[in-house]
């Protein structure tokens, strides 16, 4: 077998000096001898002389505890080369030593964890007078400074060194004599990189700074400050001008669109420039994001809400007002804690009895919902957002997970006794005329269903009427025609917040393709209760079907004496080349969804 091998070299220094010839040795091998290869191409991203470097901005100003940190711990994650700021990175403001020994001791202790280097620029809160500024030298030595990695100049500007304040930076002529100096000595760098606090290009009477932004304009450069905690990015003077948000520092944090969000920018340096990309903080996470024990628990709260509510039913001709009940379980051994918040509907008041609940470990909670209706016929939900969390009170949650209801008070349905047995034989002739129907698709395609128990089983019929059917005898059953009947015979309270996880796990659930006399039908499921029979076939005008559901399943549930059933009744519909999913109600699964929809309930009266 016949290998390629490619060598690549690179020379690196130890050293910050500019460093013209990037090589280093490597090789990759693989084998080229078949014509088709599973990758695109080899020119991989890998010139030595790019690198890859972070800015973080603006801790302070209003700063929020434990976001800077946060911002470290990332750092260690993502692993830059080193680390450049823009300044304030203390609250600052003060002329007592003794706490401005303090704030420094405490931010160092936090650049103490990073694990590559920190170069440190001032803000108008690190240095406001004489004595920050000596605080400032006796630290750090000197308020600007350079330094060039891999033929890239790092310049570090001091835009506090008159001492003047928020907005109001300055270049004195001293640094701006320094920084002169700086580029003229460095006529050929690949790239020259400007890090500042204050952006001095929004602001006015900056002394040296025009002039010094003047020698940037015929060379390749690129511009960072902070300060303003609200994100900008500028072109001006043959380069781009980026103003910084915050990583801790004050923010109304109304999002990325508005500029105000807390972030590192993470910079790649290339021979065409550096290319920018903003890191959120909140979208960096350890790769212990979900580890096996927070994967059983996100299964278990998916597959069954420790919440259980029972539906509000009512009778009348108008619902004015009632309550519902709310049981929460908690089977861990650790506590929980639910946080509640209701969202009207344009015609239902929804109401809490409470914000909050803890559940202490191996422990049932009982909580009360009232429901209020303001004018109007057609009810439309109110929801009920459940936030859960697993864990003792001041420790990182084991698990947060989140439940969304929507609740409107429900009329009862009868589900009445057969008059006589259904014969299960894809014929509905027998049912007459069906008590109810959906039609969809502008009418074109209706369906037609009705119930009925016996002492075995409970009995649905359905009539579909469609006047294209594709069904294949083979493959999958959804990408075909096919009826679908949805059923779940658990205790109320569990049962009406069903949402048929796992592609419906816990409940009944069959998908029948229409048969005919040369194809069969496709079935869904071939593990159903013991018992069960299900037939479709095509007709004239589309096609039935019929289900016979064993009263011992039902049974299995709720005991002898069984009191209801919640069912949906569906179709995929395939026309040409697309397939599409209609309902009686809701799909369990979705989010229009409601609690306790599709509810029948026995009674003794017949059919």
């Amino acid at each position: 077998m016949k290998k390629v091998l490619f060598y690549f070299s690179v020379l690196c220094f130890g050293s910050m000096q500019a460093q013209e010839n990037c090589s280093t040795d490597f090789n990759f091998s693989v084998d080229t001898t078949k014509a088709a290869q599973p990758f695109n191409h080899l020119a991989f991203q890998n010139d030595p002389c790019r690198f890859q470097f972070a800015i973080v901005t603006d801790r302070t100003g209003g700063h929020r505890p434990g976001v800077f940190m946060d911002g470290v711990n990332k750092l260690n994650l993502m692993q830059p080369e080193f680390v450049m700021s823009v300044g304030d990175l203390i609250e600052g403001y003060t002329l007592d030593t003794i706490e401005l020994a303090r704030q420094w001791n405490e931010f160092n202790s936090f650049v103490g964890h990073l694990q590559m280097p920190f170069f440190y620029v001032p803000g108008n809160h690190d240095i406001t007078n004489a004595v920050m500024e000596k605080e400032w030298l006796s630290r750090f030595g000197s308020t600007y400074y350079h330094f060039t990695y891999k033929d890239v100049l790092f310049l570090c500007l001091n835009s506090e060194d008159q001492q003047r304040g928020a907005g109001h930076g300055t270049i004195s002529d001293a640094q701006f004599e320094y920084a002169a100096k700086v580029l003229k000595d460095n006529p050929d760098v690949r790239w020259t990189l400007i890090f500042m606090h204050q952006p001095l290009w929004h602001q006015r009477n900056t002394v040296r700074w025009q002039e010094l932004e003047a020698l940037l304009g015929d060379r390749n450069h690129t511009v960072y400050a902070g300060h303003e905690h609200r994100y900008v990015k500028e072109k001006r003077n043959n380069g781009k001008y980026f103003t910084l948000a915050t990583t801790g520092g004050g923010s109304g944090l109304r999002g990325p669109k508005l500029g105000e969000f807390d972030h590192m920018m993470w910079v790649t340096m290339t021979d065409q420039g550096p290319i920018m990309a903003n890191l959120a903080l909140d979208g960096i996470w350890t790769e212990d994001v979900v580890t096996q024990d927070t994967k059983n628990l996100i299964e278990k709260f998916s597959a069954h809400s420790p919440i259980e509510i029972e539906p509000l039913f009512f009778e009348g001709e108008r619902f004015e007002s009632g309550s519902l009940g709310l049981k929460i379980t908690n089977d861990e051994n650790v506590p929980m804690r639910l946080n509640f918040r209701t969202q009207n509907s344009p015609n239902l008041a929804l109401f809490a009895d409470s914000s909050q609940i803890s559940v202490a470990p191996n422990s049932v909670a009982f909580m009360n919902l009232k429901l209020l209706s303001q004018e109007g016929d057609s009810l439309i939900p109110a929801q009920l957002f459940a936030d859960l969390e697993l864990g003792a009170e001041g420790e990182p949650a084991h698990i947060s997970y989140p439940y969304v209801y929507r609740i409107k008070p429900l009329r009862k349905r009868a589900l009445k006794q057969c008059s006589q047995k259904p014969k299960v034989d894809g014929s509905t002739q027998e049912w007459g005329a069906m008590s109810y129907a959906f039609e969809r698709n502008a009418g074109t395609v209706k369906v037609e269903f009705d119930l009925a128990y016996d002492e075995q089983y409970v009995y649905v019929a359905a009539r579909v009427t469609d006047d294209t059917i594709q069904s294949y005898g083979g493959g999958a059953t959804w990408q075909q025609d096919n009826l679908s009947f949805v059923a779940n015979a658990e205790k109320m309270g569990r049962s009406a917040v069903s949402v048929g996880h796992d592609w419906y796990a816990q409940d009944f659930v069959q998908q029948l393709s229409p048969a005919n006399d040369t194809t069969p039908s496709v079935a869904y499921r071939n593990n159903l209760p013991k018992g069960t029979k299900m037939i479709c076939r095509q007709t004239d005008y589309g096609y039935e079907g019929e289900l016979a559901l064993p009263i011992s399943y039902i049974q299995s549930f709720q005991g002898e004496n069984w009191q209801y059933l919640r069912l949906n009744v569906g179709i995929d519909d395939k026309d040409g080349g697309e397939v599409v999913r209609y309902s009686w109600l809701p799909i369990w699964r979705n989010a229009d969804n409601y609690v306790g929809s599709g509810y029948f309930f026995r009674v003794e009266e017949k059919r």
